[in-house]
């Protein structure tokens, strides 16, 4: 008696399963602004709850996981985001990840703002810039920023130090240093040795 009840649990829950994970994959009412898209970053995405760095991280997107990008992009922080769902294990997540690092990326097209009108900086480097605490290697860590973000440098002069030449920049009201040679900067500071 019990391992029959147990059975049509099993079958119950099965039949359920079943019918849940189409629902779950199922298309937006606006199914034609979507995209399927495949992650390009070898260390993983951060699927983010809105448009900023400093957002909450919902998901770590895996490299070559697929995503469908919901809508148009949206430039924040000198960064082109993307609206992005995705389905693991029968739960869906949608928030924002840097475009960048999406398949079919159709390439940088540089934003309207400051880095148009003055000085700034847009990271070059495809895996993202580590932006340090200090003018060297052994500086603290003190952000990551992906391939296209635009910095806004702080005035200061660049500095030589372990065989790179590190400028100081701005991101959201704290200065850190990232490695000029990954950089494309509008406006160029003389570099004073260290």
């Amino acid at each position: 008696m019990r391992s029959k009840k147990l059975s049509i649990i099993v079958v119950l829950a099965a039949l359920a399963a079943i019918l849940l994970v189409p629902m779950a994959g199922a298309a937006a009412p606006n199914g034609a602004n979507e995209q399927t898209m495949v992650v390009q970053a070898p260390l993983g995405l951060r699927l983010r709850s809105g448009t900023s760095l400093v957002e909450p991280v919902l998901l770590a997107l895996r490299n070559g996981e697929k995503v469908t990008v919901i809508g148009e992009p949206v430039w924040n922080q000198g960064i082109r985001w993307s609206n992005v769902r995705v389905t693991r294990w029968g739960v869906t997540t949608t928030g924002w990840a840097a475009s960048a690092y999406l398949a079919n990326y159709p390439g940088y097209d540089e934003p309207f703002g400051h880095f148009s009108n003055g000085p700034g900086c847009k990271v070059i480097a495809p895996a993202g810039l580590r932006l340090r605490t200090a003018p060297t290697l052994s500086g603290w860590i003190g952000r990551i920023v992906p391939y296209g973000t635009v910095l806004v440098p702080t005035g200061e002069a660049t500095v030589a130090a372990d065989g790179w030449t590190w400028q100081n920049l701005y991101i959201n009201d704290v200065s850190l240093w990232g490695a000029r040679e990954f950089l494309e900067c509008s406006e160029v500071v003389p570099p004073v040795s260290k």
